[in-house]
């Protein structure tokens, strides 16, 4: 993701955003997080317009929840989407979905973002953390992170949910992976690596409108190549 007001990327996100986001924008000091915010939103209006194209990016209305999670408004409301987004530096994902909870996460793989284990683990993935090569607990403890990020976006509290509550016990490679408390599978999870030195997470509540295959698509277009990651 690019660093500069000046980059085209920046300077196209920019004309997507509304007059509110761009208040909101003026906001940031840094040129970094000016950019992440530009980029990540109009990633996000720019994929809601792909799945209905006869709202155009600048004709999402958002709301937020009492809890600080944003859902659309308006017209937008009235199509049935769920989305979620994160950004950080050097990347931006977003998921939407149809009448589907979502959450997403991603995170820079730099030893000095990680976060520190007190509060986050459950005691299983202390164990299973503690088990591991000292060389591997950093990425394996963002790992965490990124998965209990994404799940409790999706269950619409973030922060306010403990994350020490939500067990993954000990981790597969990434791809599909399962919360050990949900015994009947209500929710879906899938990690993989959007690039060179992030990690990212997603969280998908199933039911009988929840999707049964996941597809991310990679680079500016949402509409581009699709990668199905689970079924």
């Amino acid at each position: 993701m690019p660093d500069s007001d000046h980059d085209p990327a920046v300077r196209a996100g920019l004309a997507l955003l509304t007059p509110a986001e761009h208040d909101r924008l003026a906001r940031f000091r840094f040129a970094r997080d000016r950019a992440q915010y530009a980029v990540g939103h109009a990633l996000l209006r720019t994929a809601l317009s792909w799945c209905h194209p006869e709202l155009p990016p600048l004709g999402w209305e958002f709301r937020t929840t009492w809890h600080g999670r944003p859902e659309l408004a308006g017209r937008g409301a009235q199509t049935g989407l769920r989305f979620n987004l994160s950004h950080a530096p050097g990347a931006a994902v977003c998921v939407v979905t149809r009448r589907t909870d979502c959450g997403i996460d991603v995170e820079e793989a730099a030893q000095q973002r990680t976060p520190r284990p007190s509060g986050v683990l459950a005691p299983a993935e202390a164990a299973a953390l503690a088990g591991l090569p000292a060389g591997r607990r950093a990425d394996a403890l963002l790992r965490y992170w990124t998965l209990k990020e994404a799940y409790t976006k999706a269950l619409g509290l973030g922060l306010a949910h403990p994350f020490h509550r939500c067990d993954f016990g000990a981790l597969s490679d990434t791809g599909t992976i399962a919360l050990a408390a949900d015994a009947t599978g209500q929710w879906q999870f899938h990690q993989w690596r959007p690039g060179p030195g992030h990690i990212a997470a997603l969280a998908l509540r199933r039911g009988a409108d929840a999707a049964g295959m996941v597809v991310v698509h990679h680079g500016d277009a949402p509409a581009g190549p699709g990668q199905t990651i689970a079924t």
